[in-house]
């Protein structure tokens, strides 16, 4: 297990003792997850309350990607912007006046081990045992987040009413697995030199199948400028600086796990009973739609599918907020 967690002001850690046994073998001895629960604990309440028993007031689960963190939104107890703070908020699309937003931090990023979605999923309902909540209004999840709130569909069909999966499928494709089986031999490699610098690299790498080839085009096509000795593209610089940021937060134990779980995700959503709405951008380098159109044919009872032409690819989900925040609002009502 990890050393002693600092937790931002909004956190709260979730520790139980009992082991998780792991999809791919092994056991994690303890669980301690940090999650964040922001919202009315009653009908009405103007939501300063944290009462960590759900009452009456609708629960939905946010996870997002690999990066994604506990502090999804702001709240009293911590203002600032939270990760999906254009989507989760007072009068948005997920109203925390309205609903109780869990969000909880992915196994992996702490634990040295293999883990999945299906590891995620479980883990997710432990800490729902403890806070009291039974059964969710919806599990809302994107890219990895969206592969969590499937298999949370399977292997729980009676605790969620709702599933929303944004750029999610029931398993990864070929290429993106390709993809990032490559990041990961680099982050194993660099490490061997530099850590940091590693882990910057390989995000910015990564970072290509993120967006979109028009968008790199429309905001970088401009000739190489001196840095120094070094001539750099304005995309080159770019990339590099999205990669050095994400270096500052995330160790590259817990990258590699991350991107890992990805590509171990295995998801029968024949199993899935709750409604469900898959959302798919397009382009999206490593979800295409077209898989996500194939994804909706499995299930059996078919699915709402919804489109976001989006040049910010796989995310628009992060960079489109109006579009999804309507889809979103109908899948929830």
């Amino acid at each position: 297990m990890s050393a002693t967690l600092t937790l931002p002001p909004s956190a709260d850690l979730f520790l139980s003792a009992q082991p998780l046994a792991l999809e791919r073998g092994g056991e994690l001895p303890a669980l301690e997850l940090a999650y964040e629960l922001v919202g009315p604990a009653r009908p009405h309440d103007d939501g300063d309350e944290y009462d960590r028993r759900a009452g009456t007031v609708p629960c939905v689960v946010v996870q997002g990607g690999i990066s994604a963190h506990p502090h999804v939104a702001s709240s009293p107890r911590d203002p600032t912007p939270g990760w999906w703070s254009r989507t989760v908020g007072d009068g948005l699309a997920l109203d925390t006046t309205r609903v109780r937003v869990l969000s909880l931090e992915f196994l992996g990023k702490r634990q040295d081990a293999v883990v999945s979605s299906g590891d995620q999923a479980r883990a997710t309902a432990r800490l729902l045992d403890q806070l009291g909540i039974a059964r969710l209004h919806a599990f809302v999840g994107a890219s990895y987040g969206g592969m969590v709130a499937l298999k949370f569909g399977e292997l729980f069909p009676e605790r969620v009413e709702r599933i929303v999966a944004i750029s999610a499928p029931d398993r990864s494709c070929t290429f993106a697995t390709a993809w990032r089986a490559l990041q990961r031999e680099l982050l194993a490699f660099g490490s061997r030199l530099d850590e940091r610098e590693a882990v910057a690299l390989t995000r910015a790498f990564a970072m290509l199948s993120y967006r979109s080839p028009q968008e790199l085009e429309e905001r970088f096509a401009g000739d190489a400028r001196a840095d120094g000795e070094t001539l750099r593209f304005p995309v080159e610089e770019w990339l590099l600086g999205k990669g050095r940021e994400f270096a500052t937060r995330f160790e590259a134990g817990a990258y590699s796990r991350l991107s890992r779980a990805i590509d171990l995700h295995r998801c029968d959503v024949t199993r899935i009973s709750a409604s469900t709405t898959l959302i798919g951008a397009d382009p999206d380098q490593i979800v295409p739609f077209e898989q996500l159109r194939e994804v909706a044919t499995k299930f059996a009872s078919p699915p709402r599918l919804e489109r976001i032409a989006s040049r910010f690819g796989h995310d628009a989900f992060l960079k489109e907020p109006a579009a999804l925040g309507a889809l979103l609002s109908e899948a929830l009502a």
